[in-house]
């Protein structure tokens, strides 16, 4: 008995002695574990940790390291609270098995084709650092710590996408209230499926009221490939102008764009059915020779408007990520092309089928003069 009560005693000595031990070093390893794991500069104002392995980050940011936003904030929140697996603090890969963020700063900018975000360095795969243009890049790869994270929750936080490329100063696209749930997300990127199902609210400027945002699906950040839904509701094209002039020289003063796009990359090839519906739509000029995509501006827009004065027509869009000779421009604004013919010969079928209706009934009094005005209504569109 006396030695059951010693070894007892040993124990608790030497679990409060660990409790301790973990309690003083603990958030110091985990602050390591995080920058080494992202291979970012990372601050951190507190840290507090639960036994055995809850810690509540205070005050935590993550900057930029690379030209030329050295030293900007690509994250920030108040308060985060992590799960760790406390063995992996002491291994060589971090495991988490859930993040909880509230009311996060996360901002993701673009320049020259290059994106910076907080994950950027996490996401370089080992065979991509060792053909990179510069020995530092490689070395820094070499010295990321692997990072996976069973359960990441999002909650009423902010995202803000600044680019560059179509705007010198920087054009910002801004989602607010965004609620988030991703799940096995790894690091350095490898087979398995990231799952992720987001919802939000597009900030577009002060007179125009917030669009719905939800994408929900799966990709595998090691080759790209994704099955995801993306649904956008009452976009304000005026605001985007830096976006659309990219595919059409055509001015839109005003116009609301709602769509359903389901979205598949496999075997680095993209693909996107995309069902488009506009409204209020109102050109200040269009393309040369009042053209859009090639054919007759005010007759399209007359073919297609429904009764409601909305246009509706479906894309279908192929890119293949891996050919970096592929313009998004051409490959936007030839789809949509394929898309306006072939709506519109649909459409002239039914004018002449309605036509012809009317002909072979006595009793409408149709005659010469509707077959002919079917006729010019068809030879408009393709002047």
């Amino acid at each position: 008995m006396k030695k059951i009560i010693l070894a007892l005693l040993i124990l608790a000595v030497l679990l409060a002695g660990s409790f301790f031990w973990l309690s003083r070093r603990a958030p110091g390893l985990l602050k390591e574990a995080i920058g080494r794991s992202l291979n970012k500069t990372v601050r951190i104002q507190a840290i507090d940790y639960r036994f055995p392995g809850t810690f509540e980050l205070k005050g935590f940011q993550i900057l930029e390291n690379r030209e030329p936003f050295v030293g900007e904030v690509c994250f920030a929140v108040d308060k985060v609270q992590l799960e760790v697996s406390l063995l992996s603090l002491s291994r060589k890969r971090l495991t988490v098995d859930e993040v909880d963020v509230r009311q996060a700063q996360v901002v993701v900018r673009k320049r020259n084709g290059k994106l910076y975000h907080a994950l950027s360095d996490a996401m370089t795969r080992p065979a991509e650092a060792d053909a990179g243009k510069t020995p530092a890049t490689a070395a820094a790869a070499d010295a990321g710590m692997p990072l996976a994270i069973h359960r990441f929750y999002l909650n009423q936080s902010r995202f803000q996408f600044i680019d560059y490329d179509v705007q010198e100063t920087g054009f910002a696209a801004s989602l607010e209230q965004i609620e988030a749930d991703f799940k096995h997300i790894v690091f350095p990127p490898g087979p398995s499926k990231t799952s992720y199902n987001i919802e939000a609210h597009l900030l577009q400027g002060r007179q125009q009221k917030t669009a719905a945002v939800q994408i929900e699906g799966w990709t595998v950040l090691g080759d790209y490939e994704t099955d995801a839904l993306l649904r956008v509701s009452d976009v304000s094209l005026p605001y985007f102008r830096p976006y659309y002039t990219q595919v059409t020289p055509a001015q839109i003063e005003e116009g609301r764009l709602s769509l359903r796009a389901a979205l598949r990359i496999h075997r680095r090839l993209l693909t996107a059915n995309v069902d488009m519906e506009v409204s209020d739509l109102y050109f200040s000029s269009y393309e040369l020779g009042d053209q859009l995509f090639g054919l007759k501006a005010d007759e399209i827009l007359n073919f297609l408007k429904d009764s409601a004065g909305k246009l509706k027509f479906q894309i279908v869009l192929q890119w293949d990520l891996g050919d970096r000779g592929v313009e998004k421009r051409e490959v936007i604004r030839r789809a949509i092309e394929q898309s306006l013919k072939k709506t519109l010969i649909g459409n002239v079928g039914n004018i002449l089928e309605q036509t012809l209706q009317k002909l072979s009934e006595p009793e409408t009094g149709a005659g010469k003069e509707d077959w002919e005005g079917a006729l010019k209504k068809v030879k408009k569109l393709f002047r």
